[in-house]
Order: C-alpha cells, then sequence, then structure tokens
C-alpha cells in the first residue's frame, strides 16, 4: 500500500479516536448537539498551563487566550488537503463575523509539526487565508497538554526517512471562551455558514461566570 494511503487510513482512525477522546474526558452528556455541527460542552474546560511559540517566535500561554474569542485548528503547513480545506473555512467564518464589531475573535492554526514548522513558516501560512491569522507551536509535550484538553490528536512518524512526511491529526475546530476555557467542539465535515451562524449565536450570548 502506498504511503498516502496508509495516511489516510492511520487519519481516519486518529479522527474517530480523537472524538472518542473528547467524550471520555467531558465530565458529561453535551448539553447542545449544534445541528450535527458539533458539540457545546456543559461546563466550559479549563486548560491547563503550558508555553508554546506564536509565529513571531514570542512565548504563548494559556492566558493568551483570555479576553477574547479564539477559535483553534490543530494540524501543518505541510498538509496536503485537509487543513488548508479547514483553514479556507476558518477565513469564511471569519469574514462572516467580521461585520459585527461587538464580537472579539482570533483564529490560530497550531502546527502539531514542530520540526518543519517554524514560526516564521507559520506566519507565511496562515496569513495566506486570512492577513489576521495566527499560528502557535512549541515542544510536544506542550503541544499534548493543548491538544488533549481541546480533544485533539495527531501522531508525528518516529523516524521518518526525509522531510517528506505527513503527519496524522484529528480535524476539528476548538473553540475558546473568553475566559481561556475550552466552549466548544466544531466537527467536520465544516459548513462555514452553519459555523458562522452557530459561533456568532455562542459568543453573543456568552456571560461570564
Amino acid at each position: 500500500m502506498k504511503p498516502a494511503g496508509i495516511a489516510a487510513i492511520v487519519f481516519v482512525g486518529l479522527l474517530a479516536f480523537g472524538l472518542g477522546a473528547w467524550w471520555a474526558v467531558t465530565s458529561s452528556q453535551p448539553d447542545l448537539e449544534m445541528a450535527g455541527s458539533g458539540y457545546v460542552l456543559p461546563e466550559p474546560r479549563d486548560l491547563p498551563a503550558f508555553e508554546l511559540v506564536d509565529g513571531q517566535g514570542v512565548a504563548f500561554s494559556q492566558t493568551d487566550f483570555q479576553g477574547h474569542w479564539s477559535v483553534l485548528y490543530f494540524g501543518f503547513t505541510y498538509c496536503p488537503d485537509v487543513c488548508p480545506a479547514a483553514l479556507a473555512v476558518m477565513a469564511q467564518v471569519k469574514q462572516q463575523l467580521d461585520g459585527d464589531e461587538d464580537l472579539d475573535d482570533r483564529y490560530y492554526l497550531v502546527s502539531v509539526d514542530p520540526a518543519r514548522d517554524t514560526p516564521v513558516r507559520l506566519t507565511e501560512y496562515v496569513t495566506y487565508f486570512d492577513p489576521e491569522f495566527l499560528g502557535l507551536t512549541g515542544e510536544f509535550d506542550q503541544l499534548d497538554r493543548l491538544t488533549r484538553a481541546a480533544g485533539a490528536v495527531y501522531k508525528v512518524p518516529d523516524a521518518p526517512e526525509d522531510d517528506n512526511y505527513l503527519v496524522a491529526h484529528s480535524s476539528t475546530l476548538t473553540l475558546i471562551d473568553p475566559a481561556g476555557r475550552v466552549h466548544a467542539i466544531f466537527t467536520s465535515p465544516f459548513d462555514p455558514n452553519v459555523i458562522a451562524d452557530k459561533l456568532g449565536a455562542l459568543m453573543r450570548n456568552w456571560k461570564a461566570d
């Protein structure tokens, strides 16, 4: 079997595992199913302490998510299809919500391929989709803290023969609320119109504890 076929099988398995892992770490059934597009957590989940770097190489921690809404996608810049499609959806969602001046929302690609995705490359990549998109990456132990909290999973090849390798990963959008907590999970396939509608409603109706 060709590497691409193997990667596809691994990806599907990780996607299923990632959704299962998310269900396992929630304390109870989600209280709102968003018309098949995802779930709102009944109790927002605090993020663990972590330290990544942004597209400028500046340290970024869990507290940097506070004070605004954040939408996270976990992937990598060398991804041939799934990641660019997801970022294109994010760009459409952002464009639809940009007209609401009351919303403060930011969009991130969290790279799970730090060996190749330098801060400079991340910035060049994400700003291709939208000039305001942001990139984050870091050491694997720090990435793992964030991905576990967000219900995302990934698998980097243990010993790639060269730089032409694929990273298997789940495909979800994680919504972080202004208190810096995991608030909702959007699952693929992504519909930008549905996501924009649901995101806008969640943001406008949110009240801090």
